[in-house]
């Protein structure tokens, strides 16, 4: 491994990533990084390397599908009028490595003593391990015996008669039998579920599929819960903006703004930029299972575990780069490593999981000489794309492609 400058290392990167064949560069990020470099970095891949293949460790096979409307999660100023708590993820044992959001919550915990908690694999609780086959079997069982009610399913919610037929249709005793229950323990759930006027969800996003999410919606439109305050879902993402993936649009379908990249979208990138972007679909995990991907970019600053086959691809890449604040033990896999910001070293934008926008001011200064923004700046700048570099700047771009007003049509899927 050899010390370059910041230059020399942008221009070899330029010299030796191939930017003509479509998809063939994989762009992979954590949710460690600012709104701002999230936005620059999916503009880079889809402007300057030709690529739409963007993912992130945090929902590396978990799906994509966890993106909900800010009005349909529950506010955590709500969490305080909540009747009873329903717990999907372990107490941590100390302060280290726990997410802010999580502190959030045991916070509200510690001043709401008299608030019931239900813990899921706890003695006297159900246990469960697969959240999918149980909020499904929850599902099934308020349908059977028609427990199911409200706005949603008489008028609002969108899809239920086509799911109702699908589920009804699911082998139930199949579903019980993943978490080793009995028809018996649905039911005295579902009897406590229902004594309670406004219940909160608190999800460790983590422990869920797409699949176990969308029923946690499912669920939520059933009975009636996503319409009233303080009543429905929370869920505790795993990095300080796992949030602004989405938002800024570090996946192939989603176009910054949380869109979908469809024709529309992809026609206003273009007029905005005013360049070509690339928003040709992929599919990113069955792309890593068939031929794997040329070139591997991965931004991943404050070392998240990589998963192994992620770990396979750098090996087999053309050309591979790491972009991080700690050095890996397989350092020698990359051909470039650049320094990343840790996120207290860099102003700019974070989103938490309710979907809320906080503004985060350098706590202890940057010592590197190019920022996390600037650096992708630069390295566009070698490709001959003009960036802005000032979260200023970026914040104001980002910005219009946020459409304002009702998007209710988009809400409210049974699915």
């Amino acid at each position: 491994m050899t010390e370059v400058s910041f230059e020399e290392a942008f221009q070899y990167i330029a010299e030796k990533l191939p930017v003509a064949e479509t998809n063939q560069t994989l762009v992979m990020s954590s949710g460690s990084y600012s709104n701002e470099t999230l936005y620059l970095l999916q503009r880079l891949a889809r402007t300057v390397l030709n690529t739409n293949a963007l993912s992130s460790f945090d929902y590396y096979r978990r799906g994509t599908d966890f993106f909900a409307d800010k009005n349909d999660i529950l506010p955590f100023a709500e969490l305080f009028q909540s009747d009873r708590f329903y717990c999907i993820f372990e107490k941590p044992d100390g302060d280290d490595n726990v997410p802010e959001t999580l502190k959030a919550v045991l916070e509200i915990f510690n001043r709401c003593p008299e608030t019931p908690q239900y813990w899921f694999n706890m003695p006297g609780t159900l246990h469960v391990t697969d959240y999918y086959a149980f909020f499904r079997a929850l599902n099934f069982y308020l349908i059977q015996y028609h427990l199911e009610k409200g706005i949603y399913v008489e008028v609002l919610g969108k899809n239920y008669v086509a799911y109702k037929q699908t589920l009804m249709a699911d082998d139930y005793a199949a579903l019980l039998q993943k978490n080793c229950l009995q028809d018996v323990d649905i039911q005295r759930f579902v009897d406590d579920l229902l004594s309670v006027s406004t219940p909160a969800f608190i999800v460790w996003e983590q422990w869920l599929t797409s699949d176990a999410y969308h029923e946690l919606e499912n669920l939520c439109m059933l009975l009636d819960i996503q319409s009233k305050p303080a009543t429905g879902f929370l869920t505790i993402k795993s990095e300080l903006n796992s949030q602004g993936l989405y938002d800024m649009g570090l996946f192939p379908h989603i176009a910054p703004g949380g869109h979908a990249l469809n024709d529309e979208m992809h026609q206003k990138m273009e007029t905005v930029l005013q360049t070509p972007v690339c928003a040709e679909p992929v599919e990113v995990s069955a792309t890593f299972d068939h031929a794997g991907f040329r070139n591997v970019l991965l931004w991943n600053a404050l070392n998240v575990d990589l998963p192994q086959d992620v770990l396979n691809q750098v090996d087999k890449a053309d050309f591979a780069m790491l972009h991080t604040a700690c050095l890996p033990e397989n350092a020698d896999a990359f051909n470039v490593i650049l320094p990343a910001n840790l996120p207290e070293e860099i102003s700019g934008t974070y989103t938490d999981t309710a979907k809320v926008p906080h503004n985060f001011v350098s706590e202890i200064g940057n010592p590197l000489e190019y920022n996390n923004l600037q650096q992708i700046a630069k390295l566009a700048d070698k490709f001959g794309h003009t960036f802005p570099d000032s979260k200023d700047e970026i914040f104001l771009e980002y910005i219009s492609f946020m459409e304002a007003g009702c998007h209710s049509s988009e809400r409210h899927f049974f699915k």
